[in-house]
């Protein structure tokens, strides 16, 4: 499905604990698609609760003829509480379907504004709980809560919802200073990161114009779980093509779809990931690196998901 030939990695940057190596692949241009956030921009896309409300399920319409790609953990705040995509998925054009979603703000049951576009996506340790919580057949909605939990005790802010994205506003000014200057180059399909000298995970869209809305958002959401280290780093860029071509050589297993997607999940020792594709075309891969564990004593009595990264 993807050859590493097919995988080419650019000039890296660095700044402060923060190294990209962006990726560069075949692009998907004879696929249009209409993303999220621009949905909203134009009126196009309506997102709202069952008529009896529930945490895991919402309602998405695409007014448009286009179809819309959905993202998995890209975040939709308002309505009765804030969720995360739990899958990427394609919603064909003119369309109404109902979308399985992860809450990201507990503390919170009651309406506040109709749904828009947030400013991030689920953070990187948030995005592997849930898909290891899922892969293991454990509780993906106890996983999230409590990686939002530990979030907050990480970063020592608090929020009066729980909400995870009142802990990217707490980040905001720290944030924006390290990503300034992180170039989008030409042709440019996805990024590699790495944090403190590690390879923590790449993130592809195959079309530069859909990776350009998602960049910023990607590089925030591995900052976040991270703590800076005042070292010097040397960049192993054949290593991090190791960990592309061993992602690529995984055992990728068909699973249910949501919407006109096919969707794939991948995993090795080192991490998780998925793929996505649509017309034989791969529009999403992604892959996580991460140990899981599902036997620590401070998670077990809310069935959840202890992650590393």
């Amino acid at each position: 499905m993807i050859e590493i030939d097919d995988v080419e990695l650019l000039d890296y940057q660095s700044k402060n604990n923060l190294t990209i190596i962006p990726i560069k692949t075949p692009t998907n241009y004879k696929l249009d698609f209409l993303t999220l956030k621009k949905g909203f921009e134009l009126g196009l896309v309506e997102v709202k609760e069952l008529e009896n409300s529930t945490v895991n399920t919402l309602i998405v319409k695409n007014k448009s003829v286009t179809p819309l790609l959905l993202i998995e953990g890209e975040e939709i705040i308002g309505g009765d509480q804030n969720r995360i995509v739990n899958s990427t998925i394609v919603i064909a054009g003119e369309s109404e379907m109902k979308i399985p979603v992860n809450c990201t703000e507990q503390g919170r049951w009651g309406y506040k504004h109709e749904f828009k576009d947030s400013d991030y996506i689920a953070n990187s340790r948030t995005r592997f709980a849930k898909s290891s919580a899922r892969s293991h057949n454990m509780d993906e909605q106890a996983a999230v809560w409590n990686s939002v939990k530990v979030l907050e005790s990480q970063k020592n802010y608090y929020s009066p919802t729980q909400a995870m994205s009142e802990n990217y506003d707490n980040a905001k000014t720290d944030l924006k200073e390290t990503i300034e200057g992180f170039e989008i180059v030409k042709g440019q399909t996805g990024v590699l990161i790495i944090i403190n000298g590690e390879v923590k995970g790449f993130e592809v869209f195959f079309n530069p114009e859909i990776y350009r809305q998602f960049h910023e958002k990607i590089l925030k959401s591995y900052l976040i779980d991270s703590t800076e280290k005042k070292e010097v780093y040397t960049v192993d860029t054949e290593y991090a093509k190791s960990i592309i071509s061993a992602a690529i050589e995984c055992e990728y297993a068909q699973k249910d779809s949501v919407g006109l997607e096919e969707c794939f999940e991948f995993a090795n020792d080192d991490g998780i990931g998925s793929l996505y594709a649509y017309k034989e075309e791969v529009v999403h891969w992604t892959y996580l690196i991460g140990k899981t564990d599902f036997n620590a004593e401070e998670w077990s009595e809310h069935d959840g998901v202890s992650v590393t990264l």
